[in-house]
């Protein structure tokens, strides 16, 4: 997505200003948190998120070392970590009371990322019903082509999973 294109989303969101820096406040720290966890979450702790309403979770993430494959290029396992782990937070802007579960995600692998490459993460939130949401989610690389594309299926469960 290109700057005025987030431009754009952010003066259609539907939410005001101060709902929208909570929001972005919010999932800025839930990223940053993530560095201190022992679990599998914490692969996820160098995104940065840049945008965050209901509809959409944008964020960037810098190719490091830790995000490559042998052949230098960005992980298909970590780039799944990352549709499971944002699109999750996606949702999570909106769906604060629930417990969610993942019940379907897809990756397709279009494109190579290169170690050094700064990518752009969309995220956005399709549908959230009683006991299912639904979220895609776009890599593009530096010149702007989609490089990973994914969808994302989760159960919303009541009460919340710990």
């Amino acid at each position: 997505m290109s700057t005025a294109n987030i431009e754009e989303a952010t003066i259609s969101c539907s939410l005001s200003p101060k709902e929208k820096d909570t929001d972005l406040a919010r999932t800025i720290e839930y990223f940053e948190n993530l560095s201190n966890l022992d679990n599998f979450n914490r692969v996820a702790c160098k995104v940065r998120p840049i945008f965050a309403s209901a509809e959409m979770l944008l964020c960037e993430l810098s190719i490091e070392t830790a995000h490559i494959n042998t052949k230098g290029t960005l992980h298909g396992g970590f780039s799944a970590a990352l549709v499971d782990i944002i699109t999750g937070q996606a949702i999570g802007v909106t769906v604060k009371d629930k417990g969610i579960a993942s019940v379907e995600i897809a990756v397709s692998y279009l494109l190579p990322v290169k170690l050094g490459d700064r990518i752009k993460i969309d995220a956005r939130v399709l549908k959230i019903g009683r006991s299912l949401a639904f979220a895609d989610i776009e890599f593009r690389r530096p010149d702007g082509k989609i490089a990973v594309k994914g969808k994302h299926t989760v159960l919303l469960s009541d009460p919340p999973v710990t």
